[in-house]
C-alpha cells in the first residue's frame, strides 16, 4: 500500500456491458484489491458493490457498449471508477444506484463529456470496523491466513507439494509440464536449469513457488513457474520471492532476468513493475486458449493466449548499436529508454552475398520461432521457406527474430512485413548477450483489446503493435 496520499498503480479492466460479465467484474475488483494489500473483508465488499452496480447498469444497455473499470488504492481508501457511454440511456438507473449497493458503501456519479457517466464506488480501509459491521454477512469471504510465512530454497522432498500448488491453481493446463513430475522437476534443479524459491506457511508447507530457468551457458534467465495459492494472495509473496531470486541471479553472474507475465489479468504484471522489469515485447497468440489459471475469469477466452516480455538488467548495461528499420526506429529507442540504456543508431547496408544462417523450432503449444543468426542476400527466399516449414510443423503463431545490430536488418524486415509479420518487441541479451528484434505473424484472429495490461507504457506499445498489424495487412 502507498504511504502517501497519491494512489498506487491503477488496475484496469475493459469489457462489453453484459450481465454475464458480472462474475468477471467481481473477481477482477477483489483480486486487484488484494494485490494492492487491501484486507480481504474490504476487498470482498468493494467487489460486491461494483458487481451489483454493474448488473443494474446492464439492465439499461441497448447497444454493446464497452465499459472501463479502474481500481486504485490510496491511504485508507480503495476506489473503483466505472466509465461508460450513453448519457440518456443511463440517466434513470444512475440516480437509483444507491438502492443496489450496501448502505455504507461510498457512491458518487457525475456526467462525463457530452455522452457519458463516471460512477465511483469506494470503501474505507478499516478492516476491524468493516469486519465487525459485516460479521453476519453470508457473502463475506474468509480472510487470508495471517500467520508468518518464510521465503526459502526448496528441498527435494518439497517437489510433490510444489506440484500440488500448480495443480490447485492451473489444473493440468500449465505450460511447464515438468512441475507435475517431482522426479523430472528435481532433475532440472540439480542440473542448474531451474533455480527455484518457495514460500512456506507456519507449518512449513509450500504455498508459493517461482523459479529462474536458464539454458546451459546463457547469460540471462527467465523468471517463471510462478504460483501462489489463492488463500495467500494479496500479501506480495510473488514480489518477495522475486527479490530473493534476483539475489540468486546476481550471485550466478547473470546479465539479466526476464519474465513472460500473462495478459488474462495484471497481477504478475504488477509484480514485474515493482521489480523494475519494464515490458519490452508483447507475444501475441503464444499459447493455446486453455493456458490460464482455472480459478480466475478469462477475459481473453475464445482466442490463443498472449504474454508480455519483461526484462531487467542486473547491472550497468553498455550502450547498444542498433540498425533500426525506419518504421520501428522510434519505438525501439523508447524501449531502450525504459531500460536506461543508451543507443547509437546506424543506417542499414546491403547484406553480403553469402546465404543467411537460420534456425527454426515449433514448441508443443503451437508457437513457432524463426531465427536469422545472420542476414544474407537470400533472406526473403529463406524466410518464405521457413514460414512454410513451421506451418507444416503445426505453428499457429510465429515469431521472427534477428540481431538489432545486423546491417541487413532493415531489408529483412521490409520483406517480412510483406509476408505478414509485424512488430513484437526486443529481446535484450537474448542471443549470447546480443539483443534481438522480434516480429510476429498470426494465422488466426486475435483481439488485442481483450488483453489486460497494467501500465500506460504497455498499453501504448499494444496500440503501436495493433497499428502496425493493420498497416502490414495493407501490404499483402
Amino acid at each position: 500500500m502507498s504511504k502517501g496520499h497519491a494512489p498506487d498503480h491503477v488496475a484496469e479492466l475493459r469489457l462489453p456491458m453484459e450481465s454475464a460479465g458480472g462474475d468477471l467484474v467481481r473477481a477482477f475488483v477483489r483480486e486487484a484489491s488484494l494485490a494492492d494489500g487491501v484486507p480481504a473483508a474490504v476487498s470482498s465488499l468493494i467487489a460486491a458493490d461494483v458487481e451489483e452496480t454493474w448488473r443494474a447498469l446492464c439492465q439499461s444497455r441497448t447497444t454493446p457498449e464497452r465499459c472501463e473499470i479502474f481500481l486504485s488504492c490510496s491511504r485508507g481508501d480503495v476506489r473503483a471508477r466505472l466509465l461508460l457511454k450513453g448519457h440518456s440511456r443511463f440517466t434513470t438507473v444512475v440516480a437509483s444506484l444507491g438502492d443496489h449497493v450496501q448502505r455504507d458503501a461510498g457512491l458518487s456519479y457525475r456526467e462525463r463529456g457530452v455522452d457519458g457517466w463516471e460512477i465511483t464506488l469506494h470503501r474505507r480501509i478499516d478492516p476491524s470496523r468493516e469486519a465487525a459491521a459485516h460479521a453476519d454477512d453470508p457473502a463475506e469471504v474468509t480472510a487470508a491466513p495471517s500467520g508468518t510465512v518464510q521465503i526459502d530454497l526448496p528441498q527435494e522432498r518439497d517437489s510433490a507439494a510444489i506440484a500440488r500448488c500448480f495443480l490447485a491453481v492451473y489444473g493440468h493446463n500449465y505450460v511447464h509440464r515438468e512441475v507435475f513430475s517431482p522426479r523430472r522437476y528435481w532433475r532440472k534443479v540439480e542440473s542448474g536449469e531451474t533455480i527455484p524459491v518457495v514460500t512456506r506457511d507456519e507449518q512449513g508447507e509450500v504455498i508459493g513457488h517461482v523459479a529462474l530457468e536458464r539454458e546451459p551457458g546463457a547469460v540471462i534467465a527467465e523468471r517463471g513457474e510462478a504460483v501462489v495459492l489463492p488463500a495467500y494472495r494479496g500479501r506480495h509473496l510473488l514480489e518477495r520471492m522475486t527479490e530473493r531470486l534476483t539475489q540468486e541471479a546476481v550471485s550466478l553472474g547473470l546479465v539479466g532476468v526476464y519474465a513472460q507475465p500473462v495478459t488474462t489479468h495484471t497481477f504478475s504484471q504488477r509484480n514485474d513493475e515493482r521489480a523494475g522489469m519494464p515490458v519490452c515485447a508483447i507475444l501475441l497468440g503464444a499459447a493455446p486458449e486453455t493456458s490460464h489459471s482455472r480459478d480466475l475469469p478469462v477475459p481473453t477466452a475464445g482466442q490463443r493466449q498472449s504474454f508480455l516480455l519483461t526484462f531487467r538488467f542486473l547491472g550497468s548495461a553498455p550502450a547498444r548499436v542498433i540498425v533500426p528499420p525506419p518504421a520501428y526506429r522510434d519505438v525501439l529507442t523508447e524501449i531502450y529508454d525504459r531500460f536506461g540504456v543508451a543507443v547509437s543508431v546506424v543506417d542499414g547496408e546491403a547484406p553480403p552475398n553469402a546465404p543467411s544462417t537460420t534456425s527454426l523450432v515449433v514448441d508443443d503449444r503451437g508457437y513457432g520461432k524463426i531465427r536469422f543468426e545472420t542476414i544474407g542476400a537470400n533472406a526473403a527466399i529463406q524466410l518464405s521457406q521457413a514460414i512454410s516449414d513451421v506451418a507444416s510443423l503445426g505453428a499457429r503463431a510465429v515469431q521472427l527474430s534477428a540481431h538489432v545490430d545486423d546491417p541487413g536488418l532493415p531489408l529483412l524486415v521490409e520483406g517480412a512485413r510483406r509476408l505478414g509479420f509485424f512488430f513484437c518487441g526486443v529481446g535484450p541479451a537474448f542471443s549470447e548477450g546480443r539483443d534481438i528484434l522480434l516480429l510476429q505473424r498470426l494465422s488466426e484472429p486475435l483481439d488485442i483489446s481483450q488483453l489486460q495490461l497494467f501500465t500506460q507504457a504497455t498499453q501504448e506499445l499494444a496500440a503501436f503493435i495493433e497499428q502496425d498489424r493493420r498497416s502490414v495487412e495493407g501490404l499483402r
